[in-house]
């Protein structure tokens, strides 16, 4: 079992932890849901789960999902209060490195104005996740996946451009 659980961390850890990251917009955070996935499964047994890795997936979008409902209101203050970094003359490949993380601030941003269900759906598509896939672990009919996905990404690109 000890040897299951060991392998099931090194294939899907870091995955799990992109994934919270995206949904998230905060590495650190991503890396606690990620782990706490993991400590459940532990709790839980890996020889219990049918599917160890669509269980983790379902627990790290659930453990994102209160963690935004939690953390909700904090975040919007913060980011409401948060100052604009300075930049100073840079030099060419230092201003490209700045603007890649603008685009990333600007993407997490956009995301986070975006209802948790919405923005997991609109994460898990661009993860490369299936609409079956996407509708089991967020509980949805998958019939409904395309429609919530089109909103989510029409909102988005709305959020995202009155950012830009």
């Amino acid at each position: 079992m000890e040897r299951d659980f060991q392998q099931l961390f090194k294939e899907h850890y870091y995955m799990l932890v992109r994934q919270a990251a995206f949904v998230l917009g905060d590495p650190t955070a991503a890396e606690d849901v990620a782990q706490e996935a993991f400590v459940r499964l532990h709790r839980t047994g890996v020889k219990k789960v049918d599917n160890p890795a669509a269980w983790l997936t379902k627990v790290t979008n659930n453990l994102c999902f209160d963690f935004l409902r939690s953390e909700g209101s904090r975040r919007r203050r913060e980011e409401k209060y948060a100052q604009p970094a300075e930049l100073t003359t840079l030099t060419s490949s230092t201003e490209n490195i700045v603007m890649d993380k603008e685009e990333v601030r600007l993407v997490q941003k956009a995301l986070g104005k975006l209802q948790p269900r919405d923005r997991m759906v609109l994460v898990m598509k661009f993860s490369g996740y299936s609409y079956d896939e996407i509708a089991a672990t967020v509980e949805l009919n998958k019939s409904s996946v395309g429609t919530i996905l089109a909103r989510a990404r029409e909102r988005f690109k709305r959020e995202y451009e009155g950012l830009s």
